[in-house]
């Protein structure tokens, strides 16, 4: 009797033991950020499979607004070998809001094996600036997004895409708050050096923008250098592919060079 019930149980707990197929962990992510209203994402997730067998399935993704009714984004079919992980996608175009986006991972009978949730905010469109007479380019401009550089990593090390998703969000939006210091550094640098462009040949009609004496002179080629140096700064900012292998490789230098004072020896 002590047999019959002890199956019994099994029976019963099986279906929570039979599938370990699912989602990694924090892995619903977005390609970019911030996300504005009418622009196209892709919606990521990341699935494992640590069963002992080949998983077949497929994802579907879900947003539902605040106050809203829950609208299908799509379905993507999944074929996850034993011990190993898969990155799907699907394109979303939301309006502004805030919305619960679901993926939940389903067996190809179509019984539902996990669900995976996140809180996304969709920003509104920004008003058109006015612009003014000689007034430069606006600052702020939206930097490249990181969404490339999370693909990859979501590629090739799927197990800690999802807890370096924030990092990414994080740098994305220093990199822009940088990017708007950049635009103002410019501004400035172009105000220093007048309307007089690098080589121009002043002539009568010009002479009352070239620079006079030697504080007008150290101005104008204080500005002249400042604008390349802010024009370089806001081209490695803005330029995500750029910008995180140099980043990457800063930061390897640094644990070399601490690695490095650690042991040497002290006399």
């Amino acid at each position: 009797m002590r047999y019959v019930s002890a199956s019994l149980l099994a029976l019963l707990f099986l279906p929570f033991f039979a599938h370990a197929a699912g989602f990694a962990k924090q892995s619903l992510f977005l390609s970019k950020s911030p996300v504005t209203d009418g622009d196209s994402v892709l919606v990521y997730s990341v699935l494992q499979n640590d069963d002992a067998a080949k998983f077949s399935g497929d994802v579907t993704f879900s947003a539902q607004a605040a106050g809203g009714d829950k609208e299908k984004i799509g379905t993507v079919a999944v074929s996850i070998a034993l011990q190993g992980a898969e990155t799907v996608s699907v394109s979303w175009k939301p309006a502004a809001g805030t919305y619960a986006v679901t993926a939940e991972l389903a067996q190809t009978d179509g019984t539902v094996v996990e669900s995976e949730s996140a809180s996304f905010t969709i920003n509104e469109k920004p008003k058109p600036a006015s612009t003014e007479s000689g007034s430069t380019s606006s600052v702020g401009e939206q930097v490249q997004s990181s969404a490339d550089v999370q693909a990859m990593i979501a590629k090739w090390v799927p197990g800690i895409s999802g807890a370096s998703q924030p990092v990414f969000s994080t740098i994305d939006a220093l990199r822009g708050k940088a990017a708007s210091l950049l635009d103002q550094g410019i501004g400035w640098s172009k105000a220093q050096v007048g309307a007089k462009q690098p080589g121009e040949v002043l002539g009568a009609a010009t002479q009352n923008v070239s620079p006079s004496g030697i504080t007008g002179t150290a101005s104008y080629l204080a500005g002249l250098i400042m604008l390349y140096v802010f024009s370089v700064l806001k081209w490695l900012v803005s330029n995500a592919g750029v910008f995180y292998p140099v980043l990457a490789f800063a930061f390897l230098y640094a644990l070399w060079r601490i690695f490095a004072r650690m042991r040497r020896p002290s006399y």
